[in-house]
């Protein structure tokens, strides 16, 4: 389990923290706009029917890319219930991992709701649908980055996902904010 603890300085220094922390940021931040802003420019444009409904199915068939970090999060708690025997929650038996398992699905299915919202605004406007597989795509691997950066470096490994789900969120959010002014 000593993977799943801090670095003894991390641990109790909060400017060592703050800077594993944003040693990440310089390349997270601006990666993640720049695949973004890179799908919209360079992706050739879709043939989807302008309708906002065939735009709107059009999102809904991409937002599964989206939610398999929850979906595997989810098989794998239910996995590790069965074999560590901790079927109740509620008795508080869980091992270490398990526990962070079930932190990782907490806050997958909080980023994913503001993404999902944020996807269907965009899609159900005039935002370039080109932008739905991409953000899509990049969505679920920020996740798996979460996680896995979580399992093995513990709460500051978490940083490039989170960084990188973040960053996503707050550009689709801004998109669709801007879509609706402009409407």
């Amino acid at each position: 389990m000593d993977e799943l603890k801090p670095s003894p300085e991390a641990a109790g220094n909060k400017s060592a923290r703050q800077r594993t922390l944003a040693g990440s940021m310089w390349v997270t931040i601006p990666g993640t706009l720049l695949l973004l802003g890179a799908a919209t420019l360079m992706l050739p444009p879709l043939a989807v029917a302008d309708a906002p409904a065939a735009r709107l199915a059009f999102a809904l068939r991409w937002l599964p890319v989206a939610l398999l970090p929850y979906a595997a999060t989810c098989l794998h708690i239910l996995l590790a219930r069965f074999l560590e025997g901790a079927h109740n929650p509620l008795l508080g038996s869980e091992s270490e991992r398990l526990k962070i398992h079930c932190r990782v699905m907490q806050n997958t299915l909080e980023q994913l709701v503001w993404f999902t919202l944020c996807v269907l605004a965009l899609a159900a406007g005039t935002a370039p649908l080109r932008l739905v597989p991409m953000a899509c795509v990049l969505f679920a691997a920020a996740r798996f980055i979460y996680w896995w950066g979580y399992l093995r470096r513990s709460t500051l490994g978490r940083a490039p996902g989170v960084q990188m789900t973040f960053t996503l969120n707050v550009a689709l959010l801004a998109m669709a904010l801007a879509q609706l002014l402009r409407t």
